[in-house]
């Protein structure tokens, strides 16, 4: 066994597949005494004791290794498969340390502990119906235990089984009225299924119950924020920082102001706090590997030879492109200003900013974290900075009057335009209106901030548009819906790839009359070649900075809900005005 072991630790950690958002008493240490089984142990008892010690100073290698010492002695003592897959999960083999648990649970099915444990690695590697089932086995052997049923709660909600995850969670507050985590699991339930409002009432009284508790804090920001309340957030996430005692917390919650700050248009104070993305301790956090110091700002960047490179998703790759050619300016002709972009965006860079050197960058996962390289510069002595574009962002747009009145930034091919138009001009007559409904990646929590397609249809009845769908990913069942409750056709631009071919999806955008849908990269690539977009989007995302417009694309349009989640009233208000475009259109 010890040959595996060492193998094991070689792999390196895996990745976390779910946050496991709202978990408590996670990878509990078991008691370790010399009864029962455990007397035909003398000589592992001392060894694990040892173990438990250095997980308790987070020394988990030093630990897995006694743990493998006392299987060596025992392999099927259940008290050493438990620790070994403790220390397991604390180093991040998730899997490895889900078969522990599960030897260590069938060697004795009475321990409680292994039982909540299993869930929790199981809900990491999301493996949820098994999450499900093992909590309910603690609770089976733990009745009304608080942190199972915060932990099934959980996972419960998760499933998207909010009823009843607030049954479950209800039914212990009535006995446990004075736990404050009780309160925020149901209060994070009832958020997660899109109700803020209601979930603010309840971290209200979770904080009332315990004031000092970061966690809370920062959840309740967060609803705050979805609730449309970002002054509120902001001081509830300030609070939530000035508790927190944790690294990885502290990096967390100061993401979240930064969100907070940016909304309320605090634009200095969010893009501070926007440095946060930075910090290696915040899991989620995409970390670079570049042989060359970062700029931040603090340095005098006029004549130096730098690296200008994208970073986040490819929506917000083409957003923060709004800022650079104010950083070429800035870095003068006696420097230069070279890109690491998306692969898919290096046409459109070559032709908008020419740069002397152009490369992709990558991202990689190592160790079980998202890395960013550059593979295509291999000395990196004659760069003075790599530049996050984020940071260049933050140097040139300060406060609303920082966002320059344009009609797009970046320049598009014309080749391309023109087969979109002649494209387009094949549809049936009126006006041509793109669409985009949802982001490739959907689940439970990204879905409460698009539309469902139900919503759309006062606008796909909209009389005299034709709609064309810009709509990367599998849509044919939408297609199929609208064709067959509304007998409307949603048209498809021939020879169009709208995953890979950018320069043909941003043509598109400017063959349209108009293209509708969330930030998203079909739509931010529009609006950044001067296509017309109207944007679809909460009142409180951080890029409408408190405007009720869209500083980055003031040719724009946005529509957004009154209330968190009140779609359908929004896209009346959408189909109206498409009435009154097409009329127009018509008349003129």
């Amino acid at each position: 066994m010890t040959n595996a072991f060492q193998s094991i630790l070689e792999q390196g950690p895996e990745e976390q597949k779910r946050e496991i958002q709202g978990a408590v008493g996670g990878a509990r240490l078991p008691e370790i005494s010399a009864t029962g089984r455990n007397k035909t142990n003398k000589k592992t008892i001392p060894i694990l004791r040892r173990a438990k010690k250095l997980i308790d100073t987070h020394d988990y290698s030093g630990a897995a290794k006694l743990a493998m010492r006392a299987l060596d002695l025992d392999e099927e003592f259940s008290l050493a498969n438990h620790i070994m897959a403790i220390a397991l999960e604390k180093l991040g083999h998730l899997s490895k340390a889900l078969e522990f648990y599960e030897r260590a649970w069938r060697l004795d099915p009475t321990d409680g502990e292994v039982y909540q444990n299993l869930a929790l690695v199981a809900w990491k590697l999301d493996m949820l119906p098994a999450a499900e089932k093992f909590l309910q086995l603690f609770l089976e052997l733990q009745p009304g235990n608080p942190n199972g049923v915060i932990n099934l709660g959980g996972v419960l909600r998760d499933l998207g089984r909010f009823d009843e995850a607030v049954e479950l969670i209800r039914a212990a507050i009535y006995v446990h009225q004075d736990h404050a985590m009780l309160w925020n699991a149901l209060a994070t339930v009832l958020l997660e299924s899109g109700q803020p409002e209601q979930a603010l009432t309840f971290y209200d009284e979770a904080l009332r119950l315990d004031p000092h508790s970061a966690r809370i804090w920062h959840n309740m920001a967060y609803a705050a924020g979805l609730a449309g309340d970002r002054a509120r957030a902001a001081e509830a996430g300030e609070k939530a920082l000035a508790m927190t005692t944790s690294p990885e917390d502290r990096s967390t919650i100061e993401y979240g102001l930064s969100q907070a700050y940016l909304a309320l248009g605090r634009l200095e104070e969010g893009w501070k706090a926007h440095m946060a993305r930075f910090d290696p301790n915040g899991v989620v956090n995409m970390l670079s590997i570049i042989d060359a110091p970062r700029w931040d700002g603090d340095e005098d960047i006029t004549g130096k030879h730098v690296l200008l490179m994208g970073e986040q998703g490819l929506g917000d790759e083409v957003l923060y492109m709004n800022a650079a050619q104010d950083f070429i300016d800035a870095v003068g002709p006696k420097g230069r200003v070279d890109f690491a972009v998306e692969r898919r965006l290096m046409p459109m860079v070559e032709r908008t900013y020419a740069p002397q050197t152009l490369v992709r960058h990558l991202t990689v996962n190592r160790e079980g974290r998202q890395i960013r390289i550059i593979p295509d510069i291999k000395d990196w002595s004659d760069y003075d900075f790599y530049v996050p574009m984020g940071n260049a962002v933050a140097a040139h747009r300060k406060s609303i009057a920082d966002f320059p009145d344009h009609e797009g930034y970046l320049v598009p091919d014309p080749k391309k335009v023109k087969a979109m138009q002649e494209a387009a001009a094949a549809l049936p007559a009126g006006p041509k209106i793109g669409l985009c409904w949802k982001s490739m990646v959907m689940n439970a929590n990204r879905s409460k901030y698009f539309s469902p397609f139900d919503a759309w249809k006062p606008i796909l009845q909209t009389p005299g548009a034709v709609f064309v769908s810009m709509q990367y990913g599998d849509c044919t069942e939408e297609i199929a819906q609208a064709q067959k409750e509304l007998g409307v056709t949603i048209h498809e631009l021939p020879d169009l790839d709208l995953k890979d071919d950018l320069d043909g999806v941003a043509a598109a955008g400017l063959a349209l009359d108009i293209t509708i849908g969330p930030m998203n990269a079909s739509t931010n690539l529009a609006a950044a070649h001067g296509g017309m977009v109207w944007f679809l989007a909460s009142p409180d995302h951080w890029p409408l900075h408190s405007t009720g417009t869209i500083p980055w694309y003031p040719t724009a349009r946005v529509f957004s809900p009154k209330q968190f989640g009140a779609w359908d009233e929004t896209m009346k208000r959408v189909a109206d005005a498409l009435a009154e475009e097409t009329r127009a259109k018509k008349a003129a």
